[in-house]
């Protein structure tokens, strides 16, 4: 039996966050960022937001846009599909994109060391 069941997430997270804040477990006045879970939807990410999710930069982001791998469109700011995100991160598991243009596997990096 398959049940499926609709959630508002907003609603529900800030139920949540006025709990604890209720509680005292957080201030009153911090800043709280939630995260839905996307896994669904095919949600867009900003360059910015793409760089906080790979600890990264914008620039390097960029980068990584020209090179052409990481796919983006453009709609008013560049941006990237949550799917093409993960795409990338599962394609390029394993390997050095330290310069988006000399693509090395990590093992190449460990017999370079030797």
């Amino acid at each position: 039996m398959k049940i499926e069941m609709n959630v508002d997430e907003k609603q529900l997270s800030d139920l949540i966050i006025n709990q604890l804040k209720k509680q005292s477990l957080i201030g009153s006045d911090q800043n709280i960022t939630v995260i839905y879970n996307a896994e669904s939807k095919d949600v867009l990410y900003t360059v910015t937001e793409v760089a906080e999710l790979i600890k990264s930069n914008q620039s390097y982001v960029y980068d990584l846009i020209k090179a052409g791998l990481l796919p983006a469109l453009k709609l008013g700011s560049m941006k990237v599909t949550r799917k093409d995100l993960m795409t990338f991160l599962d394609k390029f598991k394993g390997h050095d994109l330290t310069d988006p243009y000399k693509i090395k596997l990590i093992d190449e990096l460990k017999s370079d060391n030797k």
